[in-house]
């Protein structure tokens, strides 16, 4: 049986691949810190408990892997947070905890489980963000964690021949979460209404499909990812352009507010 690993297993996202992972044979190791949203994922579902900003947390994880399968096929590094504070008035500790779940987190839990992932000759799967190739002015500590992670990624491919660890990026859009209402209720980036926010399942389904058709990058949805690497051949230009993109953008974000009780 093949085994895998799915950080931020508790979350939408998160908890929509475990579910697709399990019926497709494999057993999930599912990590978070929330221990209700846990219990609340299929009885298959291996739970593992722990807050990844703790550094303890990924030798715990690689060992109870390796002791309860002693195999990973697959890691889902898919944790992440955001900080909506303005970056004048957040607190260093929020800034360094979004640092360490959305970048360093999946840096070294990859790193942990790493030996184990090559004796498998198997894949690291990370849901990353559009975010990470569009800067976004109400969050940018998240956009550097976003970038920071794409690149570690990219350089990782880089290796592939070497190590046999296969390496996908999926980079979506705006995904209906409780973080994405979250950033609806506290000021964050307008933007992430420019198009309909996707459902976590058609995420979900994209990161599992990547398991049968690797695939370095894959923006979704797609042509947000051209528009956005169009764009960003002029960076001064999108600067320049944000106040109307945002103008645009609140329509849809007041409705999305409305729909969701959000004042």
């Amino acid at each position: 049986m093949k085994v895998a690993v799915v950080t931020g297993a508790a979350g939408s996202i998160g908890a929509a691949v475990c579910l697709r992972l399990v019926e497709r044979g494999f057993r999930v190791f599912a990590v978070d810190v929330d221990e209700e949203g846990l219990a609340r994922l299929p009885e298959a579902v291996t739970a593992v408990r722990c807050d990844l900003t703790d550094l303890a947390s990924y030798d715990l994880v690689a060992s109870v892997v390796k002791e309860g399968a002693g195999r990973c096929d697959v890691l889902v590094n898919n944790a992440g947070i955001v900080v909506t504070t303005p970056f004048e008035e957040a607190t260093a500790q929020e800034l360094l905890r979004e640092q360490q779940l959305n970048l360093q987190a999946p840096m070294l839990l990859t790193r942990a489980l790493f030996p184990l992932l090559q004796e498998a000759r198997g894949q690291v799967v990370s849901v990353v963000s559009l975010g990470a190739l569009l800067p976004l002015a109400q969050s940018p500590g998240y956009s550097a964690s976003k970038f920071g992670l794409r690149g570690f990624l990219l350089g990782l491919a880089m290796r592939e021949k070497e190590t046999g660890v296969g390496v996908s990026i999926v980079n979506p859009s705006a995904v209906d979460t409780p973080m994405l209402r979250h950033e609806a209720a506290t000021g964050g980036s307008p933007l992430n209404f420019l198009g309909r926010p996707m459902e976590a399942g058609a995420v979900a389904e994209v990161v599992v499909g990547r398991l049968r058709r690797p695939r370095l990058e894959t923006n979704l949805p797609a042509s947000d990812g051209w528009l956005v690497k169009t764009a960003m051949l002029f960076p001064a230009l999108v600067r320049r352009a944000r106040p109307v993109l945002e103008w645009v953008a609140r329509p849809a974000l007041r409705k999305y507010q409305r729909r969701h009780g959000i004042s």
